[in-house]
């Protein structure tokens, strides 16, 4: 026979400052990684090659600084907002999200200079603007487009390639230690019950092992790339 306690479900909450912070912080971190790890976009088999997506991207962006007509830049925003509406909604809204956070953070630094010179408030606004569908244009190019894809276009228009080989480590090394972040924080929380009065000692002690191993890797890293006898060449396309 067994004990009714035996059957209930264990609903463990746990108090305020308790493990909240560190729950929340795990599941952004494992978020974050799945998106890099597993990057998922609109990118097909017979989609615009990311060579031309990626000068079109960076003439669009040209475009929009360089522009001093309205009449230009609204275009530019509704052949984008056009493409956009293709997508699906979950899509749009990610793309988006981004771009309009970088637009309202330039609105609150411009305000001040809105406030003290009225005269100059269509400028300002039009350098929101500008803003918005710069970012908005990037955030298509990495939707559409995966890392290693964007390696080898750079690597197409003659960028140098030690240049590539740092972004393509420097990508590989967040994931890895964004994982062991993850690591981390999760035992934390598996040892936490009940109130942490030292989460800020816990999570100094995170950030002081996530150093440690940050440099243990690079240590090995610079030993395998001398073993190699790494010249800066960098060929993994």
């Amino acid at each position: 026979m067994i004990p009714d306690w035996m059957k209930e479900d264990d609903n463990y909450v746990s108090p305020k400052d308790g493990g909240t912070f560190v729950i929340k912080t795990i599941k952004s971190l494992a978020h974050l990684m799945a998106r890099i790890k597993v990057q998922k976009g609109h990118e097909k088999k017979r989609s615009m090659p990311v060579l031309l997506k990626l000068i079109l991207t960076l003439l669009a962006i040209l475009t929009i600084a360089i522009s001093k007509e309205s009449l230009s830049l609204m275009a530019i925003g509704a052949v984008l907002l056009l493409y956009l509406a293709t997508w699906p909604g979950e899509d749009i809204a990610s793309c988006l999200k981004g771009a309009v956070i970088a637009a309202l953070f330039t609105a609150l630094v411009m305000t001040p200079a809105m406030l003290m010179n009225p005269a100059g408030i269509r400028n300002n606004l039009s350098l929101v603007l500008r803003v918005f569908l710069s970012v908005t244009c990037l955030n298509i190019f990495n939707h559409t487009s995966q890392w290693n894809h964007i390696s080898l276009a750079m690597r197409k228009l003659h960028i140098p390639r030690i240049f590539i080989f740092t972004l393509d480590m420097t990508l590989k090394y967040i994931v890895l230690l964004g994982n062991l972040i993850e690591d981390l924080l999760t035992s934390m929380s598996l040892r936490m019950v009940g109130k942490n009065t030292k989460k800020y000692g816990s999570l100094g002690g995170v950030m002081g092992v996530t150093f440690v191993r940050g440099n243990e890797l690079n240590q090995m890293m610079y030993e395998a790339m001398q073993c190699r006898g790494f010249t800066g060449d960098y060929n993994q396309f």
